[in-house]
Parts: C-alpha cells; sequence; structure tokens
C-alpha cells in the first residue's frame, strides 16, 4: 500500500541547540550589515581559486594562508598581522604593540588545519568589535566564536578540523549543522561541497539540510534582519565583506 505522508525527518540537533544557532545567526547578521551583505559572503573552500600560494614552506605558507583567509573573511583593512607562536617569553615588537597578534602553533603545518585556525581567530576578532552581547552571553561565549566563524565562510574547515581531532567548542555534528545552515540561508546547495569534506561528515550534512528544510519560517526571519547601524553613520566599524 503506498503511503499518502511522508515522514517527517528526523531531528538533527535538539530544539535548544537549534534555536540557539538561529538566534545566534540573526544576532551575527546584525551586527555585519544584515542579510543583504551576507550574499557577499565567500563560502571558503580548499581549493586553489582561494587559495593560489603554492610552493611556500614554513612560515611563508602560513603567512600566505592566513592573507587569503583574513580576504576572504572581509576583513582585509583589519589591522592585525601572523606569528608562529612563541616557545617562551619574549618582548613584544613595535608592531605587534600597535596591531592584533594572531598566533598559531608551530606543529600546525597541515594547510586545512590551518585555515580552520585563523578563522576562528578572525572570528573571535569580529566578535570582540560588537557591542551587542551575543545569545547566551558569556557562558556561551566560545561557542558563539565557533559559530561566528563558520558565519563567515570558515564551516568546512571548521568542520573537517573537527572531525580530524581538533578541539572545538562545538562538535562535529553542531559544526556540520550550522554549515548545513549558512548552505541553505546563502541558497548554496549542500550536496554541491560534500566532496569537499571529510567522508562521515557529508551525512551530516545531508540530515542537517533535510531537518532544516523544516524551519523555511526562521530563513525568512534571517532574511529580513537589517544593520543594527545604518551604512550611512559617520565612522562605521563593520567589517566590509
Amino acid at each position: 500500500m503506498r503511503r499518502l505522508f511522508r515522514a517527517k525527518p528526523k531531528s538533527f540537533l535538539d530544539a535548544p541547540r537549534r534555536e540557539w544557532q538561529f538566534a545566534t545567526f540573526a544576532w551575527l547578521l546584525r551586527s555585519c550589515g544584515g542579510f543583504p551583505r551576507f550574499l557577499d559572503t565567500t563560502l571558503v573552500l580548499p581549493i586553489e581559486d582561494h587559495f593560489p600560494d603554492r610552493d611556500l614552506k614554513g612560515h611563508a605558507a602560513a603567512a600566505a594562508l592566513f592573507r587569503r583567509a583574513r580576504d576572504h573573511a572581509g576583513m582585509a583593512d583589519w589591522p592585525c598581522l601572523v606569528e608562529p607562536e612563541p616557545s617562551g617569553r619574549t618582548a613584544a615588537t613595535p608592531a605587534a604593540e600597535r596591531l592584533r597578534v594572531i598566533h598559531y602553533p608551530l606543529h600546525l603545518q597541515e594547510p586545512q588545519q590551518l585555515v580552520a585556525h585563523f578563522g576562528h581567530e578572525l572570528a573571535r576578532y569580529l566578535v570582540e568589535s560588537f557591542d551587542e552581547r551575543p545569545p547566551g552571553g558569556g557562558a556561551l561565549y566560545e561557542p558563539v566564536v565557533n559559530l561566528t566563524a563558520v558565519f563567515i565562510g570558515f564551516g568546512v574547515f571548521m568542520a573537517n578540523a573537527s572531525a580530524r581531532g581538533a578541539h572545538q567548542d562545538l562538535n562535529e555534528g553542531e559544526l556540520a549543522h550550522a554549515l548545513a545552515l549558512f548552505c541553505l540561508l546563502r541558497k548554496v546547495p549542500p550536496e554541491s561541497i560534500e566532496h569537499h569534506l571529510n567522508a562521515h561528515l557529508r551525512k551530516h550534512l545531508r540530515l542537517a539540510a533535510l531537518d532544516l528544510a523544516q524551519y523555511e519560517r526562521d530563513f525568512q526571519r534571517l532574511r529580513s534582519v537589517f544593520p543594527v547601524v545604518p551604512f550611512d553613520v559617520g565612522e562605521c566599524t563593520l567589517p566590509t565583506r
């Protein structure tokens, strides 16, 4: 006998975690220029078009990845530089006293792991610039930074890094869900990026996208979000995307 009704997809995340991700995306949209500006956000991928620098080694390779990541995040003009983590106590350089310094562990040499790290630290820099407190307050500050890294385009790298054992404040399922949320909001077909993901994350992404497709009203609310500060107000510090 034919089934007349389709079964409702199984929830990928419980309601509180799903609602928190939607609320945090709304907060990020308000703080980063609204939904119209979000449409210019690049979904950063491990492809040559996004990271064309080749044949570099050591710090030169890390610095090149950082510059590309900063550009993709829409933060090319933000005052910051990248340096390896110091092995001991060292005196700060004059440049470091004036600029935000983003460090990376010397043992972190794999390019995708480095990009995930840079995306995470750029997200932290961005979040620190906002006046409005994030959903969940201080207790969820670090998870907010993780989600922000996905929001600014680094979801593929964040999810892959988590699957490979990197410590994240969101687990790989939560990161896959956030990536699916990004894709559906940005209207990027999730299946178009599956081959860039760790094999078992592909299933997570498919299931999360199937579940999220039930919440079109929540996506409509996100698409109606405009910035807290109008674009024509004096010295606006919102990031350019």
